[in-house]
């Protein structure tokens, strides 16, 4: 039952309950003390007060519940708000972060502003620049990975500087040929 028939149910019972009592009292006169109630007229009035007490608990208890209910929700939109300003916060540190980077504030390992640009911090970069900046990051993660993954470490020798080696050996050695080594020997 909706909130407005409840209500409407508790309102008809107040009507009847105080139309008995407004019939009775003036039946009376001055002089009376006592009044005469019968039998219908007591169970009508008990009928109407105890739908008066459902109509009205009703009610009490849906408001109890719509005020739970907007408490709760209160609550969640705090919620909501608080991480909307952490996200807020993280993208402005983000956007002066990028400012600094590009307006060579930055210390070692910073990209230095795009070249004709000037020092205007609302400058912000191209989108190809920050393409470059994206792809050069994803390559350092990378290679980060295959150095971390690496079992004998870092090594800076390339294959052409071996191939080079082998060559200034070779021609060094001229025609004399070197021994193979192998891994199994014979006999």
């Amino acid at each position: 039952m909706s909130s407005e028939q409840q209500l409407e149910r508790g309102l008809q019972a107040s009507v009847k309950i105080y139309t008995l009592a407004q019939a009775k009292l003036d039946d009376l006169t001055d002089a009376d003390t006592e009044c005469a109630v019968t039998r219908k007229e007591l169970v009508d009035l008990r009928k109407a007060a105890v739908s008066m007490n459902r109509a009205l608990t009703a009610l009490v208890r849906e408001s109890h519940e719509a005020e739970n209910r907007l408490t709760l929700e209160l609550h969640m939109l705090r919620g909501i708000m608080q991480r909307e300003h952490t996200d807020r916060d993280a993208n402005r540190a983000r956007v002066f972060e990028l400012f600094r980077r590009y307006t060579g504030g930055a210390e070692d390992g910073a990209l230095a502003a795009p070249a004709g640009s000037s020092n205007n911090p609302l400058n912000a970069p191209t989108a190809s620049a920050m393409a470059v900046d994206r792809a050069l990051a994803s390559l350092e993660r990378v290679e980060q990975s295959v150095r971390d993954l690496s079992p004998v470490g870092r090594v800076n020798v390339h294959g052409a500087g071996l191939l080079s080696a082998k060559a200034k050996l070779d021609s060094a050695l001229g025609g004399v040929k070197r021994p193979k080594l192998s891994g199994s020997s014979s006999t």
